[in-house]
Parts: structure tokens; C-alpha cells; sequence
């Protein structure tokens, strides 16, 4: 007798995002604790990473999060405050985590599928130019995503080269993984 192979369950692309939405969401607030637990002068020390500091990093998040979650959405995508390299006081910098956290948490209770091909489009400047393109939420929220984990990565080493342990989770902590 032939064993049948059992087919691997399919995850529904919407309810995978609002579940990467929320841990990110969630998990976040541990590296904003760990950052505000350095002293200022810590923290905004130019390390010569892809923003600068451990603070301009993650304020770059809290950028990309109001652009992609807030403003791209509503057609008002390049309106978001640029921080970085300013002062940031801690009681602000929980506010806007506070204010991201909320966003994709929005985001993640009310996202459709239907939402995902809507074409929005992006305008703004880069490095002093300008520029315009169309794209679909889909293709951001993947974007954004990717944009994350990658600058938690670079958040971890900028901690770990302080000799601080990074506050990293697992996406075990998520409602999605079963545990």
C-alpha cells in the first residue's frame, strides 16, 4: 500500500500579514525598552550604521511605519516627519512607538484581501531627487516587513557591540505559529 503524502496547510496571505503585523507590532516595544534604557548620549552616538545611531535606526521605523501604514493607505504617502538626527526625548520617542503600535495593529484588524491590490501611489524625495511610482499595498506591506527585520538585525549588533543583550523574540510569540 502507497502512503499518501499529507499536503502542507496553506496559510491565507492576509491572515499571515496581520499575524507578522502584530508580532512585529508587539515585539517592537521591547527594543524601544532596551534603547531607552541607554543614556541619550548612548543612544544617539553615531555608530556609523545604516541611520546613524541606535535611536535614528529605530526612529527610521517609526518612519517607514507612519509612510507605509498611516499615509500610503490614504494617498498622503512622503508627508511623514523626519526625526532622525533630531532630539528625541524619550517621553516622545514612546509616543510614537505608542502611535506606530497602534497603526499596525489597525492595520492588522482590518486588512482584506481585497486591500491588497489597491494601487496607491508614492511621491516624494530621495537623496535630494525626486520621484513618483504607483505600487499595491501588498508590495509595501512585504516591503516593510523585510525593512523591519532587517533593521532589528542591524539594532541587535548595535547592542550586542555594547555588549547588551538584544531584545530578540521569536516568531513563536505569534498567534499564527499554534503555540
Amino acid at each position: 500500500m502507497t502512503s499518501r503524502r499529507a499536503r502542507p496547510a496553506r496559510v491565507d496571505e492576509v491572515a499571515l500579514l496581520r499575524n507578522w503585523l502584530e508580532w512585529l507590532a508587539v515585539t517592537r516595544r521591547d527594543y524601544l525598552a532596551a534603547i531607552l534604557k541607554l543614556p541619550a548620549k548612548v543612544r544617539t552616538k553615531d555608530r556609523g550604521a545604516s541611520f546613524g545611531s541606535i535611536q535614528d535606526v529605530y526612529l527610521h521605523i517609526v518612519g517607514n511605519n507612519i509612510g507605509w501604514v498611516e499615509e500610503f493607505p490614504r494617498d498622503r504617502y512622503g508627508t511623514e516627519p523626519d526625526l532622525m538626527g533630531t532630539p528625541v526625548s524619550a517621553a516622545r520617542l514612546r509616543a510614537l512607538g505608542r502611535r506606530i503600535e497602534r497603526a499596525d495593529l489597525r492595520l492588522a484588524r482590518t486588512l482584506r484581501a481585497t486591500d491588497l491590490d489597491r494601487k496607491h501611489i508614492c511621491s516624494g524625495e530621495a537623496n535630494g531627487r525626486p520621484f513618483r511610482f504607483s505600487t499595491t499595498l501588498r508590495t509595501v506591506l512585504w516591503h516593510l516587513l523585510e525593512e523591519e527585520l532587517q533593521h532589528r538585525g542591524e539594532l541587535n549588533a548595535l547592542f550586542w557591540q555594547l555588549d547588551i543583550d538584544a531584545p530578540t523574540s521569536s516568531f513563536f510569540r505569534s498567534k499564527l505559529s499554534g503555540r
